[in-house]
């Protein structure tokens, strides 16, 4: 990929949300709220980036799942009668997997609402549903301290939304000019891109009812850099409510991260931006001008230094993203090294959100290959290397000793989340590169400066951080 024509995207994206024309509606196109260089996340935008095509059955089936949840969900949401509407704290999160229901500690903030509610502090998370569930099946199962929000809002701001999709796209074709990019689509910015305009729009509706119920004294929101967090910034500063809005960075970021550190027009950004650790924090900091906390991350392990560890095997851990063409990458590289490793086992652990058996029923395995259903520790303990491309666990496996082994696939950009403290010598692209690693590691430690990258990358959840500003 070239890195240039990505640049060229962030800043003619950007140029057109700082513009003076950009409306609130504008702001709701997910398309020109830019991640990162992820080649994933690049397929909507450039010819060359070759992943599967999304099938026509699938569009098909989100078009009548549109319809479906239009007749059969409930209404915007429904709070649990037994719990105080009012709240001091009250955290947006997603509800990725049905398992992550009725559990108490959330996904992405761990026991911080246990934490906090301990402390005398009334919380409340709100989750969007991610899941193949309808509301009315959830919130039999979950938590009474969770909000669900349903996948549709009231007839008439459902009218209203594909009303403002059309008009937008006509305001977008009048009121800008989109330059000729090197390998951009002619699909950028269509009628079609904008849909993501729906789910966006119809979470604006549902929130602004909600915040005006439950009337939180400080809102954390999760910061990635996705359309949706700044027009919930937005309607909260619209609503004038002296509400403090938080947005958590909570995840890894990419050499090339944009939409997440840039900011745009008075409105649309967080009062105050909490981090997973000391890293993002010095990455916020020189970006904006609002006061940037370290807030840490359930994903922290404490390293322990008093002795190596000690490999009971030499067993790989493959960690692919949340992602189908990134499974498909390192299942396809596993299987190739596999065959040249017979001896050794390769344990296939997929993120939460993903389908497993849907995968394990479309590929053979050999023997020495296996899909995880166990939890990270029990895999981190029965491995001693880690493959990986853009995984977050990644830094959990390298504070309990797993050396780590990135695949490096031609011609895409690096996505590895060490960035530039990893050295290229642990770099594969070929089956073959697997053995030079392997003999290297025999004779060397995992380097410092990522033992100290990744230590440093989420640190120890420190409520006192929220505390504070109550």
């Amino acid at each position: 990929m070239n890195i240039r024509n990505y640049k060229s995207l962030c800043k003619l994206c950007d140029k057109i949300l700082l513009s003076k024309k950009s409306t609130f509606f504008t702001h709701s196109i997910t398309s020109l709220h830019v991640l990162k260089e992820h080649p994933v996340l690049l397929n909507d935008y450039f010819k060359f980036i070759k992943l599967k095509k999304i099938k026509k059955k699938f569009i098909i089936k989100k078009f009548f799942s549109y319809f479906a949840n239009f007749f059969l969900e409930s209404k915007n949401y429904e709070i649990n009668k037994n719990v105080t509407k009012k709240c001091d704290v009250l955290l947006f999160s997603n509800l990725i997997n049905l398992s992550n229901a009725n559990k108490v500690n959330d996904f992405y903030y761990g026991d911080i609402e246990k934490k906090l509610n301990t402390s005398g502090i009334k919380t409340r998370t709100v989750l969007r549903n991610f899941t193949d569930k309808n509301s009315k099946f959830i919130n039999k199962i979950i938590t009474k301290n969770k909000i669900l929000l349903t996948k549709r809002t009231n007839f008439l701001n459902e009218i209203l939304i594909i009303f403002r999709l059309i008009s937008e796209y006509f305001y977008l074709k009048k009121n800008f000019y989109i330059p000729k990019i090197p390998t951009l689509k002619n699909s950028f910015l269509s009628f079609l891109s904008l849909r993501s305009m729906i789910s966006n729009l119809r979470l604006f509706y549902q929130i602004e009812e909600l915040i005006q119920k439950v009337r939180p004294k400080l809102i954390i929101i999760p910061f990635e850099g996705h359309a949706w967090e700044r027009l919930i910034i937005k309607m909260l500063n619209h609503l004038n409510l002296n509400i403090l809005i938080c947005s958590y960075q909570f995840t890894v970021t990419t050499k090339y991260q944009h939409s997440l550190f840039r900011l745009l027009k008075k409105g649309y950004n967080p009062d105050i931006i909490f981090t997973s650790g000391k890293v993002t924090k010095k990455q916020f900091e020189i970006n904006y001008n609002c006061p940037v906390k370290i807030l840490g991350s359930n994903k922290f392990k404490k390293l322990v230094k008093a002795k190596p560890k000690v490999y009971k095997n030499s067993n790989f851990l493959i960690i692919p993203e949340a992602f189908y063409s990134e499974i498909d990458y390192l299942l396809i590289f596993t299987l190739k090294i596999a065959k040249l490793l017979p001896d050794k086992n390769f344990i296939f652990r997929c993120h939460p959100m993903i389908n497993v058996d849907e995968i394990k029923n479309n590929v053979s395995l050999p023997k020495n290959v296996q899909f995880s259903f166990k939890s990270l520790s029990e895999d981190i303990n029965a491995c001693k290397f880690v493959l990986f491309r853009g995984s977050a666990a990644v830094f959990e496996t390298v504070m309990h000793g797993l050396k780590p082994i990135y695949l490096d696939i031609k011609h895409e950009p690096n996505i590895n989340p060490f960035k530039d403290c990893f050295s290229n010598k642990y770099n594969v692209v070929n089956p073959e590169d697997i053995f030079p690693i392997i003999r290297e590691y025999k004779v060397k430690k995992i380097e410092n400066k990522i033992i100290k990258y990744a230590n440093e990358y989420f640190t120890k959840i420190d409520i006192n951080q929220i505390k504070s500003l109550l």
